[in-house]
């Protein structure tokens, strides 16, 4: 069996963990799989399994917004099917951009999940982002624009930038879209939480489109003998930890601590920087893929 149950379980943990706080799931994933003794990838099943747990986490979090958001869109009052449908409208833009600037460069992006330094400078990056994001956060104080006074722009400059996480590992997904959205102006948990809710469309387009890869080329098993509990394991442990995790990092960000996060990139990804190339000569192959 390519993964054990006390592996699923620790990826699980890491998954849900790092697919929210600003810290990159995608090195974190790489690293544990990359000092796991005798791990090999079991193919795409559990990395959308893994995927799937974490997207549970944000629906119940969220659960509430979702459910007047759909509400709203039959709504006879014509104010509040107007902000549902612009909602939906905003993240559609949002994962299309992702979408169009991510899938020219899969190729490159594939390349990059065994290149520990250049997640290392990624994470440098992210780093950076975040400081700045805290210094806009921090003289905005608890102005700027709610969710529902988002602008068409603003979601599209998300998801553009969104991509760059998808296709630069070590680029923290969450880091990226909440500091763009608070240059855009919006308020702290605007930024929050239009980066939650933009990553079920996100992680949704990107399984079916990994999906849709294996079915064509036939690849990567969908389970072996036996694997199945241990991927559903890792599944609602990513489930779990990542619906405390979202409810973490919405406080730090309306709160604006994120100084832990700014060094600990810098220091991990200074770190992979160094040794970066020692890390990747032994990598195992073909690690996560979902963005």
């Amino acid at each position: 069996m390519s993964v054990t149950l006390g592996q699923a379980v620790l990826l699980g943990i890491v998954q849900g963990l790092t697919e929210f706080l600003p810290v990159s799931s995608t090195a974190h994933l790489a690293l544990a799989q990359r000092f796991l003794p005798g791990f090999t990838q079991p193919g795409i099943l559990f990395d959308v399994l893994l995927h799937v747990g974490t997207l549970f986490a944000v629906v119940v979090y969220f659960r509430s917004r979702i459910g007047e958001t759909f509400r709203g869109i039959v709504s006879a009052d014509p104010v509040q099917r107007r902000q549902a449908w612009k909602l939906v409208s905003l993240l559609v833009l949002a994962v299309a951009l992702t979408g169009a600037v991510t899938l020219p460069l899969k190729q490159f992006a594939i390349e990059g999940m065994t290149n520990f330094r250049r997640m290392g400078f990624a994470l440098v990056g992210t780093s950076v982002l975040l400081l700045v994001a805290q210094r806009v956060g921090d003289a905005r104080g608890e102005g700027g624009r709610s969710l529902e006074e988002m602008r068409p722009r603003d979601a599209a400059l998300i998801g553009a930038c969104q991509s760059v996480s998808a296709v630069l590992h070590g680029f923290s997904r969450s880091g990226n879209t909440i500091s763009v959205g608070l240059f855009c102006g919006l308020s702290r948990r605007a930024a929050a939480e239009f980066s939650f809710l933009l990553s079920i469309p996100t992680i949704l387009a990107a399984a079916a489109v990994e999906n849709l890869h294996a079915y064509r080329h036939r690849t990567g098993p969908v389970f072996e003998g036996g694997a199945l509990p241990a991927y559903v394991a890792g599944m609602v442990v990513a489930a779990v930890v990542g619906y405390f995790a979202v409810g973490v990092l919405l406080k730090l960000v309306v709160s604006m601590r994120l100084n832990a996060f700014v060094v600990y990139c810098a220091v991990l990804g200074v770190l992979l920087i160094v040794f970066g190339n020692a890390l990747s000569s032994g990598a195992a192959g073909g690690l996560k893929v979902v963005p």
